[in-house]
Order: structure tokens, then sequence, then C-alpha cells
């Protein structure tokens, strides 16, 4: 039982000691970071604020466990230190209070749907659903099965090319998980990096932007489309969805402006070198196992004085 308890234990304080320190050095970093224009691709700011919690899952994974049950002897009267059992109860702690705020994020986004009823306006492979009680506003909720709702008032507002053009822009989201990816980023939440989590939002309401239009025509009808959802008053908007106008979005002249000077642009490869990259971190952990295991135990038989 002991043992267990002391792996549990080896677990947690590694995991939330690694997390807290690549997160601080993440908050310090971006604080140069953000000038360049190479992080500004939805992609790469995803990958970017994962990588403290994936770094340290991937160090939990090929490190401390297999240092704990290769070098930790089964039978052992060693008590729990205080520094291990503070750190586990922070992680702990830290765990509870992201899940209660994931379930806090999930109810308060499935309330939405009640009263929302099936609507044939054309969404694709989304089904798509009507909200009577809400202002001008469409978004896209829901995480493994998302859906699009759209508001009486937007379908009011809109003109058929406009809110195409808007429909097309959710299902965007959609298409690339972006539900998912928020949650993701809403579970790694730390005190130092919301302006990392803003930009990222903005990012991914450009990109679905530029994956929405095919030429100036189509730009123009999601700029006008912008534009009457923007000016209306604020609408319901979702914890765990992705909004048309959503309240922590790019300012609507900006998208608008990018909007009208539209142009075909290649999709970089910006996104495809940070999961690279993240991929490499995981490769170099791998082949210098051999010494961090045995590191990995000095360091945790520490915590246990």
């Amino acid at each position: 039982m002991m043992y267990w308890l002391r792996f549990a234990v080896v677990c947690a304080s590694v995991f939330i000691l690694l997390y807290a320190f690549l997160s601080a050095l993440l908050a310090l970093v971006w604080t140069k970071l953000k000038r360049s224009s190479t992080f500004q691709s939805a992609e790469v700011l995803f990958i970017l604020r994962i990588v403290p919690c994936v770094t340290a899952l991937i160090v939990l994974a090929f490190v401390a466990v297999p240092s704990f049950w290769v070098l930790e002897p089964s039978a052992t009267d060693e008590w729990i230190g205080l520094w291990a059992a503070l750190l586990s109860l922070a992680c702990v702690i830290w765990i509870a209070m992201r899940a209660g705020n994931l379930y806090s994020a999930w109810r308060s986004t499935s309330r939405i749907f009640e009263g929302a009823v099936p609507t044939k306006v054309l969404g694709g492979t989304v089904p798509v659903f009507e909200l009577r009680d809400s202002g001008a506003n469409l978004f896209v909720a829901g995480v493994l099965k998302p859906r699009l709702l759209i508001s009486r008032r937007a379908i009011e507002l809109l003109d058929a090319d406009e809110l195409q053009a808007a429909i097309r822009h959710e299902l965007a989201h959609a298409r690339s998980a972006d539900n998912l990816k928020q949650m993701v980023v809403r579970f790694c939440s730390f005190p130092f990096l919301s302006s990392l989590d803003r930009a990222w939002l903005r990012a991914v309401e450009i990109a679905a932007d530029d994956r929405s239009v095919t030429d100036a025509l189509t730009a123009a009808d999601l700029a006008s489309a912008l534009i009457k959802v923007g000016t209306e008053s604020a609408a319901l908007t979702p914890e765990l969805g992705m909004s048309l106008v959503p309240e922590a979005d790019t300012p609507v002249s900006d998208r608008v402006r990018r909007l009208l000077a539209w142009k075909s642009a290649a999709r970089g490869n910006a996104g495809r070198l940070a999961v690279g990259l993240l991929l490499l971190q995981a490769a170099a952990v791998a082949v210098n196992v051999g010494w961090l295991v045995p590191q990995m135990h000095r360091f945790t038989e520490l915590l246990f004085q």
C-alpha cells in the first residue's frame, strides 16, 4: 500500500513541479515572443500554449514512472516527506480546480441548448439549431459533437450571402476542432498566461476568417456579417464554444479591414514546424532516458526526506 501511495505522490509531485516551472518560464518568454510575427499563427500559439503540460506529461511517462518502477524498492518503510506531500496536494487541488472549471463551463454551455430547435438553415455536416431567446449571434458549441446555433435575430439581420458566410466561418471552427482545443487551453490555465490565451483566441478567429473565404466577394460578405452582428447588443456567448464575434476577440474593425483587403495566400508550415518541435522534444527525452532515469530517482528521493 505504501509503495503505491509513494508512486502516486511521485507522479503528482513531478508533474505539478514541472508544469508550474515551465508555465512560469513560458510566461516570461512570451513577453518577448508576442512581438514576433512568427508567433501569430493559431496552430503555433496552441502548440506553444500546451508545451508546459505536454512536456510535464512526457517527462512523467518516460522518466519519472520508469525511475520509480526500476529503482524504488517495493518493500520500504520510508515516509512521505513534507515537500512531496505539499507538491502532491497542490497537484490534486490544481486538477480538481481545473476539472471543476471545465464542468462548470460544460454545464453553462449545455443550458444554451435548452429551447434550441433544429432549423433548415444550411450548415453542412454539422447539425444546426435555432435560438429564439438571444441577440444576434452564431456559434459552434460542443466538443465531441459540435453543433451550430443561430439566433432568430441573426437570421433576420443577415441576408442570404452574409448568413452563409457566417456559417462557413463557424464550420471552419468545427473542422479545426477549435472547441476541443479551447477545452485543453482552459484546462492548462496558468495565472500569468492569460495574455497568451487571448492571443490564441484572436488568432483562431482570424484563421477561421481566412479558411471560410475563397474570394473578395465572400470576404466582403463575411465582413458585412461581422459589422452587423458586432454592432448589435451583447449576445449570448458559450463558455465552450466559438462565436462569430466573441468577447475576447480581435476588434471587429481589424477583422473587417483584413477581409476587405483580402488576398489569396498559401498556407504556411508554421503549425507543422511547431508539431515537429514537440515531437523532437519527446525524441530527445527518449534518447536520453538512460541518463535521466537515475537522475530523476535521486531527485525524487530528496522530496521524501
